[in-house]
């Protein structure tokens, strides 16, 4: 199961990139972990909607690539495995 969601940076201009990282509460087994993400606002704050983490990791980065906004808007991005979800808020600045 997901276990930490990590945002760097968390707070950034519109039109930037974000890293997520997500880290597994231990590491993948054998075929890996698929893990579902969403985000609040998919015009503001773009991801893929799922990725693998490899058998033998525990974690895994993901770019998130934003789009400019008139005012600061904050987006929460989700990950999920099963019935478990974590999130982590995004800040995107003017």
């Amino acid at each position: 199961t997901v276990s930490t969601l990590t945002l760097a940076p968390s707070s950034l201009t519109g039109g930037a990139t974000s890293k997520l990282t997500i880290k597994l509460s231990g590491k993948a087994a054998v075929g890996g972990v698929v893990v579902a993400l969403t985000s609040s606002n998919t015009v503001i704050a773009q991801l893929p909607t799922s990725v693998t983490i490899p058998a033998g990791s525990d974690t895994v980065d993901v770019t998130i690539q934003t789009g400019a906004v008139a005012v600061t808007t904050n987006v929460t991005i989700t990950a999920k495995t099963g019935a478990v979800a974590k999130t982590a808020v995004l800040t995107v600045n003017k």
